[in-house]
């Protein structure tokens, strides 16, 4: 997952010019002055094909929106450059650097494409990174831990609460199908009762569709493709995955049964009534129930985005269940370590360790991210952060910032490096 603040490139053709006529540089030099308080003469600095993708109030109101968070540049670190563009650090007297890149118009000399990457601290440190994720609305966690047969907390917050963590239930499908010994090559053929409205490649695919276990757990971790995972519960099993559980680190297994599909939660949480009589139920007959339940239409939309239940109906882990969890794969995970690393989720991730597999979700009120990192020295360490709110929208640029943040910290690193 790539956080970026802004991206437009309209770039022109070269064309012949005197040197010197078009200096990325100094362009580069008058945007971070626009990081400010009231940025002023953005009109003179870009080109007029600049402003009819976004407007002049939009783009001052980007640069006031650094300066909020950054504070104001004080200097410009150039990272590489060509003839007419260049990446630089814009860093700030509060310690942050905001990767950025630009290009020029080669006649005028004025910007015509720009980049923000997401800022981050110079410095980064686990201890702030806790501090600013404790800051936030709501209910939060956080466990930074070296992994192994006595494993070491390196910092935490209220690692042993438990959080909806939306998607990243999935780790738990496929850590039962590795222990169940699921072969594989297996081929599973898509049925549309496993067919799921809330998002994916596979929902649109024709019922029959020959598809190995080995695509199906590539595209439910990677890509948190709904049909995928359905169709995964289904040929492990539900009450399979649900007894391995206990093994598999789960402290609460019991807030996991129902062990939902991504269908059922997408029925539950499009109908209120639904929601609250199901929340109501036994744990027992809450099985029954959702046998009952009529099956969504493959054209339905996401539902409204309320987190209305998300302490009731969803999918919960601890970041401490996760990070044993995530101990699990790195001692019996096999080719399913493979798998979680298709999509590392952060730069910083691939970047910093010789391994990086990783698992994230979110929906409405829910943010999560999991990783399963190795070191350069061998040593196995997790990094699991969830946040919960039902009241207030959430910040997924600054959920991010903080674990790409600790992702520096725990690689020993200062920053990427480049934009």
């Amino acid at each position: 997952m790539k956080i970026s603040l802004l991206f437009l490139s309209l770039l022109a053709a070269p064309a012949a010019v005197s040197a010197g006529a078009a200096d990325p540089g100094l362009a580069a030099g008058k945007a971070a002055a626009l990081v400010a308080e009231s940025p002023s003469g953005a009109e003179e600095l870009f080109t007029a094909e600049f402003f009819r993708h976004i407007s002049l109030d939009r783009l001052n109101a980007l640069f006031r929106g650094l300066y909020a968070g950054q504070g104001p540049v004080k200097s410009v670190v150039l990272s590489s450059s060509g003839p007419y563009s260049g990446h630089y650090f814009f860093d700030t007297g509060r310690g942050w650097r905001i990767p950025a890149a630009l290009s020029v118009d080669p006649r005028s000399g004025k910007i015509d494409g720009l980049f923000f990457g997401g800022p981050y601290k110079l410095d980064a440190k686990l201890a702030d990174v806790r501090t600013e994720l404790a800051a936030l609305p709501g209910r939060k966690g956080l466990l930074v831990e070296r992994l192994g047969k006595a494993p070491e907390s390196l910092e935490s917050l209220w690692p042993g609460e438990e959080f909806a963590v939306g998607p990243a239930f999935e780790l738990y499908v496929l850590a039962a199908a590795v222990k169940d010994g699921l072969p594989w090559e297996r081929v599973v053929r898509l049925r549309d009762v496993d067919r799921s409205p809330p998002g994916g490649r596979l929902r649109d695919w024709p019922a029959g569709s020959p598809l190995t276990a080995h695509t199906l757990a590539a595209m439910m971790i990677s890509e948190s493709d709904g049909t995928a995972a359905d169709a995964l519960i289904s040929e492990v099993g539900r009450g399979n995955i649900e007894r391995s559980l206990p093994a598999l680190g789960h402290s609460v297994p019991e807030r996991m049964r129902p062990f939902l599909k991504t269908s059922e939660m997408f029925r539950l949480k499009s109908d209120t009534g639904s929601a609250l009589k199901y929340m109501n139920l036994s744990p027992g007959d809450k099985y029954a129930y959702l046998r009952s339940m009529p099956p969504a239409l493959p054209e339905a939309e996401r539902p409204g985005q309320s987190p209305f239940g998300i302490d009731k109906i969803e999918w919960f882990a601890s970041p401490a269940d996760l990070c044993r969890l995530m101990g699990w794969f790195a001692e019996r995970g096999g080719d399913a370590l493979g798998i979680l690393a298709v999509n590392p989720g952060l730069k910083e991730a691939s970047e910093g360790f010789s391994y990086a597999g990783y698992k994230g979700g979110s929906g409405p009120g829910v943010l999560s991210a999991t990783w399963l990192l190795r070191d350069k020295g061998g040593e196995w360490l997790c990094l699991s952060s969830s946040w919960n709110d039902p009241a207030h929208d959430l910040d997924e640029g600054k959920f991010f910032g903080l674990m790409g943040t600790a992702l520096r910290a725990l690689s020993g690193r200062t920053g990427p490096a480049g934009p």
